[in-house]
Order: C-alpha cells, then structure tokens, then sequence
C-alpha cells in the first residue's frame, strides 16, 4: 500500500511538473521567418525547448485592390531551443515558412503554395512583468534563393 501512495504521489509530482512549466509566449515580428511581418504563438514543450506556429501577410506588388487575393501570407511554423536560464536566453533552432500568394524576389516570381526552409540563432530577454524582446538571424533559403535575414520581436509570456 506504501509502494501504491508513493507511485501516486510521484505522479502527481511529474504532471504538475509538466503541466506547470510550460509557458506560452505570443509574439509580433518585423522581418524574420515570415518575411517582413508576422504574429506568433510559441508553447515551451520542456524548460529549453519550443515550437513556434505564425501568420504573416504581405500585399503583393503591382495590385491596387485589397481583395484576399492580392495578398501573399505566410505561415512560419518552427522549433528552437533555448540555452541559459532566467531572464536572458539564447536560442537556436530552425522550420520552414508556408507560402500562400506568389513572392516576388529580385524581379523573380517565385510560384504559389512553396515552402521556405530557415534556420536561426539569436537572444530573447523575458522582463519580469511578462514583456518578451527578441532579435533573431535567420538564414533562408527557397529553391534558387538563399539569404541571411533580421528579425526583431516584441510580445508578452503567459
């Protein structure tokens, strides 16, 4: 019966572990996985590591109208882990950006429905009141095009 209380107990020891580590954080960022601006939501899976689902969208160039149509929208979903402890944390980590609308690059279309591939390296400073700043590089790269990229967030954990 003592062995039976002690499973239980460490049970509920490990779930509350779980269930009460996690944090989540949302988050909008300029430049970035999502190209020029995404909103973000990240879960804290463990203490270091995190996934990461965004939507961003972009008006594409040469339209005039607001139609759903004329915009490019982008979907960064990712995972990072996170080094350091307390308020300052660096991270690495890296996904891919899903691609709704036709990109233009360099005086290139890229087609409809691709999928950029990313990786990134970067620091995040959580404030006590549950502010998030962040500034991340990411290098990304989508069929023939490839380059380095900043992206700065601003947001709030919960």
């Amino acid at each position: 019966m003592d062995l039976y209380k002690l499973k239980i107990i460490i049970g509920i020891v490990l779930f509350t572990e779980l269930i009460f580590c996690q944090k989540n954080n949302i988050y909008a960022e300029l430049g970035g996985a999502g190209y020029t601006k995404t909103f973000n939501y990240e879960r804290m899976l463990t203490s270091n590591i995190i996934a990461r689902l965004g939507y961003g969208f972009e008006k594409e160039e040469g339209t005039n109208n607001y139609s759903d149509n004329e915009f490019i929208k982008f979907y960064p979903l990712g995972a990072a882990y996170l080094f350091g402890a307390g308020d300052n944390r660096f991270e690495i980590g890296g996904g891919m950006t899903l691609l709704d609308g036709t990109l233009e690059m360099n005086g290139e279309k890229v087609e409809e429905n691709q999928s950029t591939l990313y990786i990134g390296s970067g620091y995040r400073y959580y404030l006590t009141d549950g502010l998030l700043f962040g500034v991340k590089g990411y290098y990304l790269t989508l069929g023939k095009f490839s380059a380095p990229w900043l992206g700065i967030s601003l947001g709030w954990t919960f």
